[in-house]
């Protein structure tokens, strides 16, 4: 104030000085009009010193503003202390600040008493400084808080669970950029007005389930250039009103077929430049409004495994990128949505091929990963022949030999014995003709396996009888002397044979040999 009173004591006596020249020197005002006019330019140039006054009164002398930084109230009361080479957060806040900028600075930890005092903010910038720590309770009693902008700390790598417990009404919070690898579970627990969330450029590699469950009211949310390798079923659950989800250069190989069920809102979808092989169009069925789409930059497998996402192309009338096959090499570099449905006939062997990724290249030695369960294991449902497929030959038709040990087979009843002593006869009997196969319904056609692509009524008929027969105790075989037919004959019988020429033989040769010797 008294800067004030001493800028306006120099104005008025300025005014005071120009008057009296005019009145007692005639020549130095010739005309009363000329010397009312530099009165009135007097005036205005003194009016603006005023305000200027005024203006640094406001601005700098502002009670408890820190001396470092700028204090001001319009258009809010707003403390800006950034890039003052800052390693610690001023203590000396204004309690009426509304918005606080301490961006590019050098701080590294945010205390639980740093804005205790302002429970007026609603506005709070901490990017770009060096942050590794955010105590508990940092943010505790900012209620009013809209604003909050973290990120850019490349050190911060974890934060608490309860950081942003209390804040009710922030409707945009940044975390880019702040090396975080992992997301504590319940860390947007309450955050019910947040409508913009960026989680982009770390180092995330995967997301709980029910991570977002409390934004329903979430508009945008960037995940893209993490690391995230799997959307599970309920990594998104609760963003309804979502409309735009970027998820681009990432790792991700596998989207769970609910992923996107609570995505009816979605616009955008960014996919591009991932791992991706097979996306199935019943994933991509519930997002109703999207209108742009992006899957460029992928490994897909343009096979019967692609169908039903080339089905859901046909509906889509929205806007997308290129889908580029990968395999088969006759349709490699061609866009998935401009093929023939002929073209999508019959599934690729991908058990030579060797898979490289965007940020990697892995020769993998089973099938490719498929949205079958399990995600690397087994084949996918439309590779499976049509006898696969129906499972015709079902575990009731042909004993699991791996249930019959030692101990079954010495206690078992006769009936039983001969049951278990024809079912190896019938391995042996595959295996003398080249198509032994082992007897795993979940297991894809091997190579020369013939009898898994027959209907159920054209099966060899030598091979539906042995499955009569062996479930059939009153279909009995007699027993021959041939030792071509001793495995068809009851256990006791067979072995009484073996027996006999195990110790008949070597005595008629024993003597023979004697004989010759005399």
């Amino acid at each position: 104030m008294k800067r004030l009173s001493e800028v306006t004591a120099t104005w008025i006596c300025y005014l005071q000085l120009k008057l009296r020249l005019c009145q007692s020197t005639p020549t130095g005002c010739p005309s009363a009009g000329i010397c009312f006019s530099k009165m009135k330019t007097a005036v205005v140039e003194g009016g603006g010193l005023l305000l200027l006054a005024l203006w640094l009164q406001s601005a700098s002398a502002a009670p408890g503003c820190p001396a470092t930084c700028v204090c001001y109230e319009e258009p809010r009361p707003t403390l800006a202390c950034q890039q003052q080479g800052l390693s610690s957060i001023p203590t000396e806040i204004p309690e009426r600040s509304q918005r606080i900028f301490l961006q590019s600075n050098r701080l590294t930890v945010v205390r639980s008493t740093s804005f205790s005092c302002c429970r007026n903010l609603t506005v709070l910038w901490l990017y770009s400084n060096d942050i590794s720590h955010i105590e508990a309770g940092a943010f505790y009693g900012l209620g009013r808080l809209e604003e909050l902008d973290i990120g850019d700390n490349g050190n911060m790598r974890i934060i608490s669970s309860t950081a942003f417990r209390g804040l009710t009404r922030l409707h945009t919070l940044h975390l880019h950029r702040c090396g975080l690898s992992e997301l504590p579970v319940g860390v947007f627990r309450g955050l019910y007005s947040l409508q913009y969330l960026y989680l982009q450029d770390n180092n995330l590699l995967t997301l709980h389930d029910n991570t977002f469950m409390d934004l329903a009211n979430l508009s945008y949310l960037f995940l893209h250039n993490n690391k995230i390798k799997t959307v599970s079923d309920h990594m998104l659950r609760g963003l309804v009103n979502l409309d735009r989800l970027l998820l681009h250069q990432n790792r991700v190989t596998f989207i769970q077929q609910r992923a996107f069920q609570d995505l009816g809102k979605l616009t955008t979808l960014y996919l591009f430049y991932n791992n991706l092989t097979v996306l199935t169009g019943e994933t991509m069925e519930p997002m109703a409004s999207l209108q742009y789409l992006r899957l460029n930059g992928n490994q897909w497998i343009c096979d019967c495994r692609a169908r039903t996402l080339w089905d859901w192309f046909k509906r889509f009338k929205g806007s997308s990128s290129a889908l580029e096959c990968h395999v088969p090499a006759s349709l490699a570099g061609k866009d998935l949505k401009k093929l023939k449905s002929s073209d999508l006939e019959g599934c690729v062997d991908s058990t030579l091929h060797t898979w490289t990724g965007i940020f990697g290249a892995k020769a993998w030695p089973g099938k490719y990963p498929t949205t079958e369960a399990p995600l690397w294991g087994g084949t996918p449902r439309c590779c499976l022949p049509d006898s696969d497929k129906s499972s015709i030959i079902s575990s009731k038709g042909l004993p699991d030999p791996s249930l019959y040990n030692s101990r079954q087979i010495t206690n078992s009843s006769p009936k039983e014995k001969e049951n278990i002593a024809k079912t190896k006869f019938l391995e042996v009997d595959q295996s003398e003709n080249g198509t032994r196969n082992k007897q795993n319904l979940n297991d894809g056609p091997g190579p020369g396996n013939s009898n898994m692509n027959q209907a159920p009524g054209k099966v060899k008929p030598d091979v539906s009888d042995d499955l009569e027969s062996s479930t059939d105790p009153s279909s009995k075989k007699k027993c021959s002397k041939n030792l071509s037919s001793d495995m068809q004959c009851p256990k006791g019988k067979a072995t009484l044979l073996r027996t006999l020429d195990i110790l008949i033989l070597p005595v008629l040769w024993s003597s023979l040999f004697t004989c010759w010797t005399w």
